[in-house]
């Protein structure tokens, strides 16, 4: 035998025993009731040497169920939150222009942007006159005395809105993909919505609060030497008790109390605070009592949570931060996040914390913002809820943690954290989004369809590998061997990449099997007209497959450019279908080119060798 035949046989036995070793974890998958798999027994259950446990093969939607959410981005509120953000940046330019203005705020609807100043017309020239800004907006007049405002042209909101969903869908499919669930469909329909297909999952609670979840991010200065809400004091009850032990339950007007806060100049004041019972009462007062008593270009109300009792049993009510209304920084500038165990010498200590760290850009700015403001208390606001306010004893730039609220157990705070960790890492929504609709689906055949569709799989398969012995005796039981190793090798690498294993990818998987058999078929039918024409047996088999070599890759191939075509423009079940049939094409040639010849040169090695044919 020639040294290339040793080096062959040396690749079909490791693409062999590799396909092999990478379907451990799927058998071990397979073997367990469907309602422990994704769980640590199964974890548990694959051995140490074997590929990591979530290289198994995945069923789709329609073959084991799961979840579908259909969620609805609120552009309007992306759109807002924009506007504001340009707000703030033509005040910035304004100042490095060193044009004098008074304030910018946002209005008409959320769509526009009013700048005050003693000479409006030096600021609409100033900022129309620069390209960026005079791209996206205009003058369209109607402001007051002393005022100048910008609206966004047409086509400039049309974008910030398509924008938007797709950087929700963004958002969303990096979640999903930190999260670990194998081939979700993720796709943008019609109205701003979002349709998310979980195959296996069985938690929808979960998946609401991981893919619903806004995550905004924003760092806010709180403003405790404005007195503001000392006003309140006269509209609301005084709460029984202090901060520390406030008697609960609490008036469901909500009530007011006092709170020591530190001042950066020295000394201390007495702070109000107003609590309520639920985060709902507490937004009622917020909106009819402290709302009407702030400039909303100055200030903000920020609600966290507080806690009442002694030892692992508290109860919580929600309080209120009196913020400045500019977010400093947000979380934008994150680049990692993971669950960590405080290390302070807190109360807090030993608990699970959120750990971040910053992008260089955002520790500048962290830098900046904390040497600012030394001996104030800067707020960290995720989804509009102030999770901690700690004062800022020294500069901050790179690294950083949230607290999370106590009176929880262990594992609680750490389910928080690690949810929050994930969702900061994907990044935030630029809007909230709705769920419009949700559905836990059972899958589309049957157990017993399932099983009859299997069954009639297996007599198939069994009928072609008869069929194959018979007809062509020695040679159809070769090729009995190669199609047995193409579907573990299709098997295999499907369980490497992640490949979801859906009814279309099934119908790809047959196709190739039928591909499979046929370029065997073309093989042995050339290896007859050779022996007919007689010549002997292992010239026939060299001559057989070098002349039968391209008609198999030139059907291969067109099918697998059709193949390529589909995965490229096709969605869900189409790619599934693709991605089978390509893996499929590719283990097909490999099989019969390939595995089958090296199985014939052995037995013809000599010129006197027979063959069953």
């Amino acid at each position: 035998m020639e040294r290339s035949w040793y080096w062959r046989v040396a690749l079909v036995v490791a693409v062999a025993i590799l396909s092999i070793y990478q379907l451990v974890p799927s058998w071990f998958y397979f073997k367990l009731p469907p309602d422990q798999r994704n769980t640590e027994a199964y974890d548990t259950s694959v051995p140490g040497w074997a590929p990591d446990a979530k290289h198994h093969l995945n069923l789709g939607l329609d073959l084991q169920g799961g979840i579908l959410l259909s969620m609805g981005v609120d552009v309007d509120r992306a759109v807002k939150t924009k506007v504001a953000r340009r707000a703030d940046e033509i005040g910035e330019f304004l100042k490095g222009k060193n044009v004098a203005f008074t304030g910018t705020k946002v209005v008409g609807g959320g769509a526009q942007v009013e700048v005050s100043a003693a000479n409006p017309g030096e600021v609409k020239d100033a900022v129309l006159g620069s390209t960026g800004y005079s791209e996206e907006m205009y003058s369209p007049g109607g402001a007051p005395d002393g005022a100048v405002r910008f609206a966004f042209k047409d086509s400039v909101l049309r974008d910030f809105r398509e924008k938007a969903v797709k950087q929700a869908e963004k958002v969303i499919r990096n979640r999903v993909d930190k999260w670990g669930v194998t081939e979700p469909d993720i796709k943008t329909k019609a109205n701003n919505q979002i349709q998310v297909q979980l195959p296996g999952f069985k938690d929808p609670e979960k998946a609401k609060e991981l893919l619903g979840r806004t995550a905004q991010l924003e760092f806010k200065i709180a403003d405790d030497e404005n007195p503001v809400l000392d006003q309140v004091r006269t509209q609301l009850p005084q709460c029984q008790g202090d901060r520390q032990g406030l008697s609960l339950p609490l008036p469901e007007s909500g009530c007011w109390t006092v709170e020591p806060v530190e001042l950066p100049s020295g000394g201390s004041r007495a702070a109000t605070m107003v609590a309520a019972n639920t985060r709902t009462e507490l937004e009622k007062v917020i909106t009819e009592k402290l709302n009407p008593l702030l400039d909303p270009q100055k200030n903000v109300v920020g609600i966290g949570e507080g806690q009442v009792g002694q030892g692992p049993i508290k109860t919580t009510y929600y309080r209120t931060y009196l913020l400045r209304a500019k977010t400093e920084l947000t979380g934008d500038y994150i680049a990692d996040a993971a669950v960590a165990i405080d290390q302070s010498d807190t109360l807090q200590r030993g608990r699970p914390v959120v750990s971040f760290k910053m992008s260089p850009e955002g520790a500048r700015l962290m830098d900046k913002l904390t040497s600012e403001n030394m001996r104030r208390r800067m707020a960290t606001v995720l989804d509009d809820k102030v999770e901690t306010a700690p004062y800022i004893q020294g500069r901050i730039s790179s690294n950083g943690q949230i607290t999370l609220g106590s009176g929880r157990n262990q594992q609680d705070m750490f389910d928080e954290a690690n949810g929050i960790a994930l969702v900061l890492k994907a990044g935030a929504l630029p809007a909230p989004v709705t769920i419009t609709e949700e559905r836990t689906v059972g899958a589309t055949l049957g157990p017993e369809l399932v099983r009859k569709g299997t069954l009639a799989a297996l007599v198939g398969l069994a009928l072609v590998v008869v069929f194959m012995v018979v007809y062509y005796r020695g040679t159809g039981l070769v090729a009995d061997v190669a199609l047995a190793l193409n579907g573990l090798l299709v098997l295999a690498v499907m369980s490497m990449i992640g490949t979801t294993l859906t009814l279309p990818g099934i119908a790809g998987f047959v196709l190739t099997l039928g591909m499979a058999v046929d370029a065997n078929v073309l093989i042995n039918e050339r290896i007859r007209e050779e022996m007919r024409a007689g010549r002997n047996v292992r010239q026939s088999v060299q001559l057989g497959y070098d002349r039968v070599f391209w008609t198999i890759v030139d059907s291969h191939v067109t099918t697998l450019v059709a193949g390529v075509v589909l995965f490229q423009y096709g969605s869900g079940p189409i790619r599934g279908f693709a991605v089978t049939l390509i893996i499929g094409l590719v283990a097909s040639m490999f099989t019969s080119i390939v595995v089958t010849r090296v199985i014939m040169e052995y037995f013809t090695r000599h010129d006197t060798a027979r063959l069953s044919v």
